[in-house]
């Protein structure tokens, strides 16, 4: 479901009370929400600016490694990447808190890029499930911010989600096909296949949050120019996802007090790592 918001939304950074509801409702339920243009084209300007460089850079030292022409890469705890409107946007906060708790924490600072050329991936969610024997639907514990620097169309390949539930089926969840993996208890790449999809088009600076466990696909980009997600994570306090983000003391003493809540569990006191380091 996308959402478009009143400038006073925007602004005020605030959600009318309905519209909170509704959004995390559809978080639950679909597995994720689409806040259309939250952002200003200068600031998705100055990002890309920023982020071109350091990509081509790590592309040169490390290859594509999520697929053809496709890349996660890490991102350097440094402006104007770890900008307080990134890390804890209200209106995201919002929802977040809402289906998390407001003692959450961010723990996944990256992007994924598919250049012109990528294929697609294969269907697949993020995580493996907490309790595999176990079939009963978890609440969210884990949840995905995807922030798009370019608009997002048919031709540069969107992302393909399966809403309905299949966040909630803890034995369908495979973390990766990108490996051939098959899961014993469904064959999801196959099954989704028969399955109803949804490609998510949206504006450069919108901001997307879905469940982590919800099967999805990147689609090939046929333009001729790179479509970037800033992709950050934000779990409940107990869970972990293998990775921390180093932040250098001074920067992270900077950051107002909600940003620093967030990252609380992080490698403070440690210099910035850079893309290629990971």
């Amino acid at each position: 479901m996308k959402m478009t918001l009143t400038p006073e939304e925007i602004k005020n950074g605030r959600l009318e009370p309905e519209k909170l509801a509704i959004a995390i409702e559809q978080v639950k339920a679909n597995g994720y929400i689409v806040f259309d243009k939250v952002y200003s084209d200068e600031q998705m300007a100055e990002l890309r600016a920023a982020f071109d460089p350091l990509f081509d850079e790590y592309i040169k030292r490390k290859g594509y490694n999520t697929g053809t022409n496709r890349a996660q890469m890490h991102l350097p705890f440094q402006a104007p990447f770890n900008d307080p409107s990134i890390i804890e946007h209200p209106i995201a906060m919002s929802v977040i808190d809402g289906l998390l708790g407001e003692y959450c924490k961010l723990s996944y600072f990256a992007s994924d890029t598919p250049m012109p050329g990528s294929d697609y991936q294969a269907v697949h969610c993020d995580i493996n499930p907490l309790f595999p024997d176990f079939s009963v639907a978890l609440p969210p514990f884990s949840l995905v911010m995807n922030i798009p620097l370019v608009d997002t169309t048919e031709e540069n390949g969107p992302l393909e989600v399966w809403p309905g539930g299949t966040h909630l089926h803890p034995d369908r969840a495979t973390q990766d096909t990108l490996d051939g993996t098959i899961n014993p208890h469904m064959h999801i790449v196959r099954a989704a296949e028969h399955m109803l999809s949804e490609k998510v088009y949206m504006s450069a600076g919108s901001i997307v949050i879905r469940d982590i466990r919800m099967w999805h696909r990147g689609t090939p980009n046929r333009s001729n120019y790179r479509r970037t997600n800033i992709a950050l994570i934000y779990n409940r306090d107990w869970y972990g996802n293998g990775y921390t983000i180093q932040i250098p003391q001074e920067e992270y003493d900077k950051l107002p007090e909600r940003s620093r809540l967030l990252l609380r569990h992080e490698k403070i006191g440690y210099p910035v790592k850079m893309p290629w380091e990971w």
